[in-house]
């Protein structure tokens, strides 16, 4: 299992949109007209952006272009490519599972604003997007190309077993169901591809293994720039959390975007007992209920700031298993 950050948007986010617009015939320059962003990010990768005026212009995308369907329709028309590093280091990869867990820990590179994760229950496998201030253009985009970039990687029609998406779409459903030739849900807690585990192994005809390498070290390089960028410290600078703390932090936003952060199935992620995670930290002054208070806190915040999700929404995001749960949360904030 695999962990995303998030809160990081970049002028690629808005240079997908710009790639897709001429196929789809979409307005880009009223789209971009009011969005405030200096001339070079719409000629330049890597440049940051506002999260918020990032989503804006997607959302603002949708309307203007009266095309409900425009994340998924952007997904079909997108070259390889379009996605710089992050589609190419996919595109090298091995296996599709190989391929998940890159795309879930450099997606940051492009843009992320929520939780990304690979859960393995059984026979089945499934790969989320949890963020309950998302633009429904931009989760039709994710999960749509997740899909057609391993068909076409793969050489193999691959047919999930169920798509979820958080939003509502019910009147287009067969437009869904002709591009995943899958059963669609709309209105669920988050966007999730669900497939049999075994097309974790499925082998890419277009694996490269030694310039997987390469640009696996190019990704996690940027990526740690980008951390450094953001504030980073050193894990041995005063003050600072440790190692363990930190891969904590981690496991518990991975468990709440896969809706169980309890102890038990933190210290599972962690490859330890519970009984040791309770020991490491409390000898580290804190506890899995501090850090999970911590956590959700931080992303109510976050959520709440961006947008008005609804309590069902927020209950999701947060890991909880009711709204009256997340109710008394806020109430505690």
């Amino acid at each position: 299992m695999v962990h995303a950050p998030a809160q990081s948007a970049f002028s690629d986010f808005v240079l997908l949109l710009l790639s897709a617009a001429p196929k789809l015939g979409l307005p880009i320059d009223a789209v971009l007209r009011d969005a405030a962003l200096p001339p070079e990010a719409l000629r330049q990768r890597g440049l940051p952006i506002s999260l918020s005026v990032a989503r804006q212009i997607w959302s603002s995308a949708e309307k203007m272009s009266g095309n409900p369907l425009l994340g998924l329709h952007a997904a079909e028309g997108l070259e390889v490519g379009s996605l710089d590093l992050l589609d190419y280091l996919t595109r090298s990869s091995s296996s599709f599972g190989a391929a998940l867990e890159r795309v879930i820990r450099f997606a940051p590179l492009v843009a992320n604003g929520g939780v990304l994760s690979l859960e393995v229950t059984g026979r089945r496998a499934h790969f989320r997007h949890v963020s309950p201030d998302g633009v429904p253009a931009v989760a039709d985009l994710i999960v749509t190309l997740m899909v057609l970039r391993t068909r076409a990687f793969s050489g193999e029609h691959i047919r999930p077993l169920a798509v979820r998406f958080r939003h509502r779409r019910e009147r287009v459903a067969g437009e869904y169901e002709r591009v995943f030739d899958a059963r669609v849900e709309f209105d669920a807690p988050y966007d999730e591809l669900v497939f049999d585990r075994d097309l974790l192994e499925l082998p890419f005809h277009s694996a490269e293994p030694r310039l997987c390498e390469i640009l696996e070290d190019c990704a996690a390089a940027r990526l740690q720039a980008l951390g450094k960028a953001a504030g980073g410290a050193p894990a041995a600078a005063a003050g600072a959390p440790s190692s363990f703390v930190v891969d904590v932090r981690q496991a518990l936003q991975l468990c709440i975007a896969q809706g169980n952060p309890n102890i038990d199935r933190v210290a599972e992620h962690l490859g330890v007992s519970s009984r040791t995670l309770q020991r490491q930290l409390r000898e580290q002054g804190t506890s899995h209920r501090a850090l999970l208070t911590e956590a959700r806190t931080e992303l109510a915040n976050r959520y709440l700031a961006s947008s008005n999700p609804t309590r069902r929404a927020l209950a999701a995001g947060l890991g909880y298993t009711s709204t009256r749960s997340v109710s008394r949360a806020l109430r505690r904030r």
